[in-house]
């Protein structure tokens, strides 16, 4: 007869999800100027798994720049240990090569959306002659600007 395995609340409250999933949410959580502070105060213990975990994240192509970010710091944090530890180097080996083609993919594809909003940018213009956002931002700010020096201009005579 099977036994359940009791199922642990704080997975439940995130969706019954995994374990692993879950110290992927809790990366995210992190504000992004607090996240080398956590990452440093994190023992090296941790490392081997976290290294892991990152592999297998990246691989499923899941937050690519949050995780090279964690990922650098703490290769550049722990180089001497993580170096210096045989059972590591196959792990950042897969790490080498997961992350160089995820990041090639990554970056192929927010070129192709550039090149492609570019596009659209071009088309829109083209029709309607409408300037986009930041074009519209610019006139505004000059706009402000020279009613600023009207008033101050006014100000001045009264």
């Amino acid at each position: 007869k099977e036994v359940p395995l009791p199922i642990n609340p704080i997975l439940m409250a995130y969706g019954n999800i995994s374990p692993s999933a879950y110290v992927l949410e809790i990366f995210k959580g992190i504000k992004s100027s607090e996240l080398e502070e956590s990452l440093l105060v994190l023992p090296f213990s941790y490392v081997p798994d976290i290294l892991k975990l990152f592999n297998e994240f990246i691989q499923l192509g899941s937050d690519i720049e949050l995780l090279c970010r964690c990922l650098f710091f703490l290769l550049r944090i722990h180089f001497g240990q993580i170096t210096s530890n045989q059972m590591l180097v196959p792990v950042i080996e897969k790490l080498k090569e997961t992350t160089i083609s995820k990041v090639s993919q990554v970056r192929d594809v927010i070129g192709f959306n550039m090149a492609g909003l570019e596009y659209l940018k071009r088309e829109c213009e083209a029709k309607s002659e409408v300037m986009f956002f930041a074009d519209a931002t610019s006139q505004l700010e000059e706009k402000k600007r020279k009613r600023k020096k009207r008033e101050k201009l006014i100000l001045t005579y009264t």
